[in-house]
């Protein structure tokens, strides 16, 4: 059977990323990203803008790519800058000139603007922020150790996962759909809870300047303490965070657990029961107390090994009674299986930094300045929540053979930004022709428009 025949031709200009202009649409549409760079940091009259320079970079994060030389291919490419609304693409070299200049003497100003940038981007487009069964509007933080070992970036260190080298930032998710209300750039020998306060303070009330009231702040157990209790009373947040077993104070749990009815115990295995304790304690820092209540979950399983016996004999079996505990700090009131389940959907935040580590190619930074990384970090939580977004403003385009509540990164990118496409050239117009074979081009080319009106 004669294969199919491959060649290169002088006169077609293709392109495999065509999505970009959704993303171009999108962020002139709801945010002053761009002009706010370019306004706040003046250059010389011909140079490249500063908001044009790095939202080339924001569409090279969305399309899963943070090295600066993945750019390379698009400079000098006037399609990419229509399709991006901006005069010019600028080359990975002067990208990563304008990021290390921000980073060493505009950092705050820089991290600023576009911490703002996603925010606007939520804000304009309101973005839905569906609520758990309780009826709040969780906000699951969390940190995440970035692995960047055998490397002299600046701030590598130890990262509590074993034998990992790297960063260690923290995030701040907010909604059922997992948008990124904040994220903070962190060495990797960095404590969880050092610095947490004013993390969540600053998270919670970014979350509530839009709009958002009845918010549950949900953490693991590094975040235990104190100082996180009275804090998070005083902004006005409930919270569920798993208790660290070293904080029990609760001696005589297993007596109490000993001494409940048989029907309080639900069976979930052949050798497995589950029982639940509650009460209410009182934990203070620097005077100010918190009235938290305290839940345990007390597991009963019957534990066992095998005896040796001399030949010829019966074998004998030592059984057991094994007792199991776990524990979380909570200002709900709700039966103490909801709130264990509530719990349990935290789980749920450990793919969204997943996806921002893997799927934006953030897992290794591509600058050895520290700063400079904890820009690009920055600039990655914008493409992540405009990508987020698109997908659900297109989710017609999708091919999904099931219903889904969320879809992943890789998925967005590769249904609406991996899209192949003919560029035009003619009526000193430049044009994206999709073919034919586009599945859902209808619909795709109906969200585009919706986009570019309103930019």
């Amino acid at each position: 059977m004669v294969g199919i025949n491959v060649r290169a031709s002088e006169g077609l200009a293709l392109t495999g990323v065509g999505g970009i202009a959704l993303l171009g649409n999108l962020l002139e549409r709801c945010t002053d990203f761009r002009s706010s760079f370019t306004a706040a940091f003046t250059k010389r009259r011909d140079g490249i803008p500063w908001g044009d320079v790095l939202l080339t970079y924001v569409a090279s994060l969305a399309t899963g790519k943070s090295d600066f030389e993945a750019i390379r291919p698009w400079h000098g490419k006037s399609w990419v800058g229509k399709a991006l609304r901006i005069s010019a693409v600028a080359s990975p070299e002067t990208v990563r000139q304008h990021l290390d200049n921000l980073a060493d003497g505009h950092s705050h100003e820089a991290l600023t603007l576009a911490g703002q940038a996603s925010l606007d981007l939520l804000a304009r487009s309101k973005a839905p922020f569906t609520r758990c069964f309780s009826g709040h509007v969780p906000l699951d933080v969390d940190t995440t150790p970035q692995e960047n070992g055998k490397t002299r970036k600046e701030g590598v260190s130890r990262t509590y996962m074993p034998g990992v080298d790297g960063f260690c930032p923290i995030f701040a998710f907010a909604g059922m759909e997992g948008w990124c209300i904040n994220e903070a750039f962190r060495p990797g020998k960095q404590h969880s809870q050092k610095g947490a306060p004013d993390f969540l303070r600053t998270s919670i009330r970014r979350l509530k300047s839009l709009g958002i009231e009845g918010i549950l702040t949900r953490m693991d157990a590094a975040f235990d303490a104190s100082e996180n209790y009275v804090l998070l009373r005083e902004e006005g947040s409930d919270f569920l965070i798993k208790g660290n077993l070293a904080h029990l104070r609760w001696d005589g749990w297993q007596a109490e657990a000993q001494a409940l009815p048989k029907q309080a115990w639900k069976r979930i295995g052949r050798n497995r029961r589950v029982a639940y304790l509650s009460r209410f304690e009182t934990r203070s820092f620097e005077g100010k107390e918190v009235q938290v209540r305290r839940i345990l979950k007390v597991t009963k399983r019957l534990g066992w090994e095998l005896k040796d016996v001399p030949a010829g004999q019966r074998l004998l079996v030592k059984r057991w009674i094994v007792f199991e505990v776990e524990t979380w700090v909570t200002s709900l009131d709700l039966p103490e299986a909801d709130i264990v389940e509530l719990y349990c959907q935290h789980a749920t935040a450990e793919q969204y930094h997943s996806e921002i580590k893997s799927e934006l190619d953030l897992e290794r930074m591509p600058s050895g300045s520290f700063k400079t990384n904890a820009l690009v970090l920055r600039l990655g939580t914008l493409a992540y929540n405009a990508l987020r977004l698109l997908g659900i403003l297109g989710k017609r385009v999708f091919r999904h053979r099931h219903p889904t509540q969320r879809r992943r990164l890789r998925t967005i990118i590769q249904e609406l930004i991996y899209v192949p496409a003919r560029i035009l050239t003619g009526s000193n117009q430049l044009k994206l022709d999709l073919g034919r074979d586009l599945f859902g081009r209808a619909a795709y080319l109906e969200l585009w428009a919706s986009l570019a009106r309103a930019a």
